[in-house]
């Protein structure tokens, strides 16, 4: 027996810092779902906080694993607060080595070598970058919770 999310076809993995406000959209989405919705069994949702590396490494190595992982995010790409978008993981920067976000590499470079599994992202437009602890979500971002949450429930909880 493996880790909880071992032997599903779909990982849906919401990830993010809740102790810096808007950065807990992907944790607040993943959390809706759970809760308020009878997830698939072949569907895995989690919370991964800011430890989502372990499961990419660990999804790599598995003798099993998921036709496809969806990837729950909040980011600054410049867009209206709130937006919904799905960028392309291909666009993310190559600039820190030891960053912990999706955004910056390794983390973006191992979403690039899971070989035959594929990854989407919904990530939302947050206000920008926040270095100190405000735990909880602004309007904009909560509303687009709420969005993300109907969104991926209707196209994978069927």
């Amino acid at each position: 027996m493996g880790p909880e999310w071992y032997d599903k076809s779909t990982l849906i993995l919401g990830w993010g810092n809740v102790l810096i406000g808007d950065d807990g959209f992907g944790p607040a989405v993943a959390g809706q779902l759970r809760h308020n919705f009878a997830v698939p069994a072949d569907i895995c949702v989690l919370d991964t906080g800011t430890s989502v590396r372990e499961i990419l490494f660990d999804t790599i190595l598995a003798d099993k694993k998921p036709s496809k992982i969806v990837i729950i995010d909040a980011m600054d790409c410049g867009l209206e607060l709130g937006e919904l978008f799905s960028p392309d993981i291909d666009s993310f920067p190559k600039v820190k080595l030891d960053d912990f976000s999706l955004h910056q590499v390794p983390t973006s470079n191992l979403l690039r070598d899971l070989c035959g599994i594929e990854v989407s992202v919904v990530a939302c437009q947050v206000a920008g970058a926040c270095d100190m602890v405000n735990p909880g979500l602004s309007g904009p971002v909560s509303k687009a919770v709420e969005q993300a949450v109907e969104m991926i429930a209707e196209e994978y909880f069927k």
